[in-house]
């Protein structure tokens, strides 16, 4: 039995990794083919789970293994991971750096080209963990398509923000998909690896949390004029009805609004801002957010005069929102598929 296919792991990320038995033919200088066996790959069923495996024939150095990718990208545009069982703790960290990608078993892998990462040893980067709100607003807009290709000092400006608060949201990003972060000299790039909306969703939803800080009922309706005066959103089940097949209830619309928005209704409502007790029927639902929509949609302008939340913002705030409802936690299924369709 060929030793590659013998060591590499049958799964990796809970998909199927198929390894071609021939290898691959290629025109490369010998020396390359003399220290590596090339083998096509598939880890699941997406095409940008398809990629070449070079297994080191000796103990290779990471100079080799640069020298291998860059010699393959001359010929093939598919990517190329080095894949070693023997690997210890600094090669690996070492060809993460170069960006390269290896497999070394199914607990320690690093594929940047489909955004993905497992190790069980600490590779110097920070741990993944449930998105700060700015960090979530990135990615959101990465994920729709927004910010694809900007760099830290983009980022900077387009979220108000200091180039050093930028670099740790930058941190939070690639410590979940370090392929999504690229270096262009000195200056690291957001970038989309070429992924599907439905797999760059699926590879950040379990690191996203609701933008709602907090909500508010209140007793008495709110003119839509007061509304568009702060720049007030639709949001929640109100936005959703506008998204999906959801019926709509106007009766009780829910807003969103940041809290400098709130402080700013609050004062121009004065004595008529009263809050609902919880066994009151509320008229308005406001829900504080933790950042702001970038790409207000239309969708629902025509109808209420207001705009509402973004697909992709009103997805996260929704999937969060622990609905009960079979018809709402419908709604929001059917809102993933088609924001998923982008």
């Amino acid at each position: 039995m060929d030793m590659l296919l013998n060591c590499l792991p049958k799964r990796l990320f809970s998909l199927e990794l198929a390894i071609d038995p021939e290898p691959v033919e290629m025109q490369i200088p010998r020396m390359y083919l003399e220290r590596y066996s090339l083998r096509l790959a598939r880890l699941g069923m997406s095409e940008q789970g398809r990629f070449i495996v070079a297994e080191p024939k000796e103990p290779p150095s990471v100079i080799s293994a640069r020298n291998l990718v860059n010699a393959v990208r001359t010929l093939d545009a598919r990517p190329v991971a080095i894949c070693w069982d023997a690997m210890d703790l600094g090669f690996m960290r070492a060809l993460s750096s170069e960006g390269i990608a290896y497999i070394r078993d199914e607990r320690n892998a690093f594929l940047p080209f489909i955004g993905a990462v497992i190790s069980d040893e600490v590779l110097g980067a920070s741990p993944a963990a449930p998105l700060s709100s700015q960090s979530q607003r990135i990615v959101l807009n990465l994920i729709a398509g927004r910010w694809v290709d900007c760099s830290a000092g983009d980022l900077a400006r387009l979220c108000g923000k200091s180039a050093a608060s930028v670099s740790g949201y930058l941190s939070e990003i690639a410590a979940i998909a370090p392929g999504l972060i690229m270096r262009d000299g000195k200056k690291r790039i957001l970038c989309d690896a070429g992924l599907s909306t439905e797999t760059l969703l699926d590879g950040f939803e379990d690191y996203l949390r609701t933008p709602v800080l907090e909500r508010i009922r209140l007793k008495k309706v709110i003119e839509r004029t007061e509304l568009r005066a702060v720049d007030a959103l639709l949001s929640g089940v109100s936005a959703l009805s506008y998204m999906s097949d959801l019926a709509h209830e106007d009766s009780a619309p829910t807003i969103a609004l940041e809290k400098y928005q709130l402080e700013a209704l609050k004062e121009h409502m004065g004595d008529r801002w009263l809050e609902a007790q919880w066994y009151e029927p509320a008229a308005v639902v406001i829900e504080v957010w933790s950042y702001p929509v970038d790409a207000p949609s239309d969708i629902s302008f025509d109808a209420t005069g207001l705009q509402c939340v973004d697909p992709f913002s009103l997805y996260v705030a929704c999937a969060k929102a622990d609905y009960k409802e079979d018809r709402l936690l419908d709604a929001v299924e059917q809102l993933r598929r088609t924001i998923c369709q982008k």
